[in-house]
């Protein structure tokens, strides 16, 4: 065989192979899509009508499911001990803490950072958070006021 009729067998395996991966590519980006029949299909939502009610009860338990022990009865309280409990609540006094400050550079405006009962508040001076008033204040301790008594608490 001289050298053009290679040529030309080769030119048309290259455009067979060529033309086969273009035609693959071009079905597999618009494949064509299956004819499916119309349904009529009814769309309204219908729920059923649930007539049973599920009830339930709790009951004490007199065992320890985890130890397997009976668990302990407990005593009657009386009149004296719920007398100690309210002279307990009237004595009631929150937990205070005070965490810090933040100030503008340019300002004199402060603000308090105040933790009472593990509620984290941020207070100007004389305002008032859970029944307790910021009095005043500087970077290492404030001065706070609950039920008519100063308190003066320290940063932590």
């Amino acid at each position: 065989m001289n050298k053009k009729t290679k040529t030309y067998i080769l030119l048309v395996a290259v455009l067979g192979i060529w033309g086969t991966i273009g035609y693959k590519i071009i079905n597999g980006l618009n494949p064509e899509q299956p004819l499916t029949p119309n349904q009529n299909i009814d769309f309204s939502f219908n729920p059923e009508k649930h007539i049973k009610q599920d009830t339930f009860s709790i009951t004490e338990v007199d065992r320890d499911p985890f130890l397997g022990t009976l668990s302990r009865v407990k005593a009657k309280t009386t009149a004296k001990s719920s007398l100690n409990q309210t002279q307990k609540k009237t004595n009631y006094q929150p937990v205070i803490t005070y965490s810090g400050l933040v100030k503008k550079q340019n300002t004199s405006d402060q603000v308090f950072v105040i933790n009472i009962n593990n509620n984290q508040y941020l207070l100007k001076k004389g305002q008032v958070a859970d029944s307790v008033k910021l009095l005043r204040g500087n970077s290492n301790d404030i001065i706070v006021s609950y039920k008519n008594k100063s308190l003066t608490i320290k940063r932590q």
